[in-house]
């Protein structure tokens, strides 16, 4: 089967992480984003790839290339203009013969694929969606589904009070070529609030497959946080190595001995935990420097930060490169790249 990976988004909400990494590329258990994706794709036969952007974008081609080091093909679609998912499938589906997946680039899952693919075939469907219970829907599509798992009814971000079901579109998508007949390849489509509920009004049989599984959408720092701190404590069987329990050091990383490092926490290689530097719930990506008695708490620490000794971080977002000087706290703050942060006076 082949997969069209929609990696368009700009990663506005995950800013200031985002200014200098793509989405794609930033890190979840010391990889890449999108790397976990095309591996559980890979994991389910899915080889045949094309990620379509809405810009070229060098250093995501340079960390994946053409996919062979991942065992997969993968090729890249670009638009001149945003052309929305359903204009950005029409434009890379044009001619293809066979069933193929649709997948979200910014959704983590161990969701079973094959047999997604099962029940879409066994119910003759033209399209088959993949649904999640959440507790708070209005943030997405919201499917409401007959007994046989029929979606009769689809509706794009209702308010919470009114949403008519929790189980919404979680990001995963398998169309019958012929489904995209009526988008269009060259103006600007959304399947979210055009082709989904379309098909719902017409009785076109789109269906919903749901079972108990992982899912995260990694849409701002808070998830890509908590999906960290989900993977390393086990909430994907194989995604860690065996020893990690609920730690994760990177390559090169040196943690001085009298370090208190709180699992579940995930440190990138190459990073510096100074003597009494303590880490709780968070994730430092690589070249992080805590200098000794340095304490992160409920945080996300982006390439190259240094906090100084005695500085305190929580609930904050610090991005690349960013000095937080000894002594200083820095608590509920998005910390923009390269900025100091002086300790009180």
């Amino acid at each position: 089967m082949r997969a069209i990976v929609l990696v368009g988004g700009q990663g506005t909400r995950l800013r200031p992480l985002t200014w200098r990494s793509p989405k794609a590329l930033v890190p979840v258990l010391n990889r890449p984003l999108l790397e976990h994706l095309l591996l559980h794709l890979k994991r389910h036969a899915i080889t045949r790839i094309t990620l379509a952007m809405t810009q070229r974008n060098a250093e995501i081609r340079d960390a994946f290339g053409d996919g062979s080091a991942l065992g997969i093909e993968l090729d890249y679609a670009y638009e001149d203009t945003p052309l929305g998912s359903g204009g950005a499938i029409a434009s890379v589906a044009q001619g293809w013969d066979e069933p193929f997946l649709v997948a979200n680039g910014d959704i983590i899952t161990d969701l079973d694929l094959t047999a997604m693919f099962a029940f879409h075939r066994e119910h003759n469907a033209e399209l088959t969606m993949h649904l999640h219970e959440v507790d708070d829907p209005s943030e997405f599509g919201v499917a409401v589904t007959a007994e046989d798992g029929r979606i009769t009814e689809f509706v794009e971000k209702p308010p919470r009070e009114s949403a008519p079901s929790k189980l919404i579109n979680a990001g995963n998508w398998l169309f019958e070529p012929s489904t995209i007949s009526g988008l269009s390849p060259t103006e600007f489509n959304r399947v979210e609030d055009g082709l989904f509920p379309q098909m719902c009004e017409a009785n076109r049989p789109i269906y919903g497959f749901s079972q108990p599984s992982y899912w995260r959408d990694i849409g701002n720092s808070e998830s890509l946080r908590l999906v960290n701190l989900e993977l390393v404590d086990g909430a994907i069987a194989g995604r860690v190595p065996a020893d990690a329990d609920g730690l994760l050091v990177g390559a090169g990383a040196t943690v001085a001995s009298g370090a208190n490092l709180q699992r579940p926490a995930v440190i990138g290689d190459d990073c510096t935990i100074g003597d009494g530097a303590n880490v709780t719930s968070s994730v430092c990506w690589d070249h992080v420097v805590l200098e000794d008695g340095a304490t992160v708490h409920d945080s996300v620490l982006a390439s190259d930060v240094t906090v100084g000794a005695g500085a305190i971080v929580e609930h904050s977002v610090v991005a690349h490169g960013a000095r937080i000087a000894p002594g200083a706290r820095v608590t509920d703050q998005q910390v923009e790249p390269d900025s100091v942060i002086e300790a009180a006076p």
